[in-house]
């Protein structure tokens, strides 16, 4: 067995304008083709509300704020799940600080705080929502992967967590409904629980939880 390691570079991606060349509204590292973590422009076209800081607080007990321009406009540091139909405003852009972002966010531990954004054409702006957190069903215990496992979501330029978060919510993806049977069975009653999803690269991965919860490891179809 290996440690599960996410891919080691990241792309970043910048939720663009389009229309310009360089105005964004944040940035963050690839996780999955709709999903990021990094920092979302808060206070635009003005200081963000306390009142809708109060509302990330309550939801998810904690929150970052970081500085994002040089005349102190703050970003919120969040993972973000892309709208269906705006994947294609995430941009690469030419940032002369590129490196220096990308190398701020690599240290980012996932943090709680959880925004839906989707690019509105009409009012040319990114609009969020906030993704009120969800109990997990059951706990991972230590999170290992086998050699083959790692290789492809390394391949595959994805991290172990989003798996991982789908798999302890009860969306099991990819698995057979016999399987969904046992796994809504195993829930309660402390059987093994197996998912089945398709990374980036169009490998096959399974994550599957010990009976006794002890153990959680990411494998390949032909190492079950």
């Amino acid at each position: 067995m290996a440690e599960v390691r996410a891919a080691p570079y990241p792309e970043i991606r910048f939720l663009w304008h389009p229309g310009t060349t360089d105005i964004f509204s944040g940035y963050g590292l690839v996780l999955g083709p709709t999903r990021l973590v990094g920092l979302v422009m808060i206070d635009r076209p003005g200081p963000a509300d306390p009142a809708w800081l109060a509302t990330i607080q309550r939801a998810f007990g904690d929150y970052q704020l970081a500085p994002m321009t040089q005349s102190g406009e703050r970003g919120l540091v969040c993972q973000m799940l892309i709208a269906q139909e705006s994947p294609q405003y995430l941009r690469v852009l030419p940032h002369p600080r590129i490196g220096a972002l990308r190398a701020a966010l690599l240290p980012l531990d996932l943090p709680t705080v959880t925004l839906g954004l989707a690019w509105y054409p009409d009012n040319r702006c990114w609009v969020s929502h906030i993704v009120e957190p969800s109990a997990p069903l059951f706990p991972l215990g230590l999170v290992v992967g086998t050699s083959g496992g790692v290789r492809d979501l390394e391949e595959a330029g994805q991290g172990p967590q989003e798996f991982l978060d789908r798999h302890i919510r009860g969306d099991w993806r990819e698995v057979s409904e016999a399987d969904e049977r046992e796994n809504n069975y195993a829930v309660p009653h402390g059987f093994r629980i197996l998912s089945a999803y398709t990374t980036n690269a169009g490998d096959r991965i399974l994550v599957l939880t010990k009976a006794d919860r002890s153990a959680t490891t990411i494998l390949l179809p032909d190492e079950y």
